[in-house]
């Protein structure tokens, strides 16, 4: 007998055990004996897990998130530590796991899930879709000399920051994440998943002026190839800010022969340093999205133009998801209903999804075949769902 349920404290080194086999199989497992030993990036979230006759057979954590889609903020469930042992695959346990995630979810009033695949084509066959890229900036510290010339900033200084920052962290953060799908991080996860890390904590620095805070970089120094300044988290409030924040990695130039940094847009330091060419930017795939409820979802979100459109919306996975709908907006208000009509547009869940939160453009989805709509609809569809720019930079 299959049961979906939280994992209680009995059942925590078994959970880790699961999670340490699926994505760290070379490492050996340290034994959780009490919440305790679990590092603190992990007790972000609740745990949850699929038995099978009351064995754990499938994890996975619920991150309760709140982040900007068309410009408002909402209620997003994020999905991470998704595994199953080898001895138990391919028997379903997964797509039982994400089922009654999303069943919950939907109870919650969680419209939309959010999730970091480990294969984009497994989580697209359930409903997922990707909804932004990112860009990896990597060059050497010399690339950086541009900023040799620009004047350091009076009343200006670098600093180490630490937990008990994190308001003044937040408030700029929130002024340069302009994108949607940016997050309200919370202060749990300002301290537990920025400034701690799994098995050591990252350097967090700051760039100040006035004693004011305008800037801030979350990096480790790594060995690879090269020794590498890492960039994972980067803010700013102005371009004197990122100007400021590209000096500091600049100025490591004794310490590392990389610099690799990860933003949403690569291309403004490109305008910035002497030579273009050495500075590379990869854009790489970012995390993927899935609407839970199709009429709530629809019917809840903000629109500046008008019309009506019946969809016909296929969901393998979320039966009330699988049907057809009828989106009707007038004067700002939207409904999302079923209906018995013929459609004008069938779409997948995962290509909705996409154009819902404004990654995908409504003429890109019919182009490459993922919308097969009238003409009519077509058009009042791109008029509902322009597209928008969309950024989720936080992993979990």
């Amino acid at each position: 007998m299959q049961d979906y349920r939280p994992v209680y404290d009995g059942d925590l080194n078994e959970f880790h055990r699961l999670l340490n086999y699926a994505f760290w199989p070379t490492e050996s497992f340290e034994p959780i004996e009490s919440s305790a030993d679990i590092p603190a990036p992990a007790t972000v979230g609740e745990s949850r897990g699929l038995y099978d006759d009351d064995e754990l057979v499938s994890t996975v954590t619920h991150h309760w998130l709140t982040l900007r889609i068309r410009g408002e903020y909402r209620a997003v469930a994020g999905v991470s530590a998704v595994s199953t042992p080898p001895k138990h695959r391919r028997k379903g346990f997964v797509r039982q796991l994400l089922f009654e995630s999303l069943r919950e979810y939907r109870k919650r009033d969680q419209y939309y899930s959010v999730l970091w695949p480990f294969e984009y084509s497994f989580y697209r066959k359930f409903g997922w879709g990707m909804c932004n890229e990112a860009a990896a900036i990597t060059c050497s510290p010399d690339a950086l000399s541009f900023v040799d010339r620009v004047n350091i900033p009076s009343g200006s200084a670098f600093v180490d920051l630490d937990t008990d920052r994190w308001e003044e962290l937040a408030r700029v953060y929130e002024a340069c994440n302009d994108h949607d799908l940016a997050m309200r991080r919370t202060e749990e996860w300002w301290r537990k998943r920025v400034f701690q890390g799994w098995k050591s904590d990252p350097y967090v620095s700051g760039w100040e002026r006035d004693g004011e805070l305008r800037g801030y970089l979350v990096y480790a120094i790594e060995e690879e190839d090269d020794r590498t300044m890492n960039v994972w988290d980067i803010g700013y409030v102005d371009h004197e800010a990122y100007v400021e924040l590209i000096r500091f990695c600049r100025y490591h130039d004794s310490q590392v022969e990389c610099v690799s940094i990860r933003d949403a847009d690569g291309t403004v330091l490109h305008d910035c340093v002497d030579d273009p060419r050495d500075v590379e930017i990869e854009i790489s795939p970012g995390p993927m999205i899935r609407i839970v409820d199709v009429e709530r979802a629809l019917s809840d979100l903000s629109y500046s133009a008008g019309g009506s459109v019946v969809l016909s919306v296929k969901d393998a996975l979320a039966d009330w998801n699988d049907g057809c709908f009828r989106l009707t907006v007038e004067d700002g208000t939207a409904s999302c209903e079923p209906t018995t009509a013929n459609p004008d547009a069938t779409v997948d869940v995962a290509t909705l999804s996409q154009i819902a939160v404004g990654y995908c453009s409504v003429e890109r989805a019919i182009r490459i075949g993922n919308v097969d709509a009238t003409e009519s609809a077509g058009s009042t569809l791109s008029k509902l769902f322009p597209k928008r720019e969309t950024f989720l930079r936080e992993g979990f």
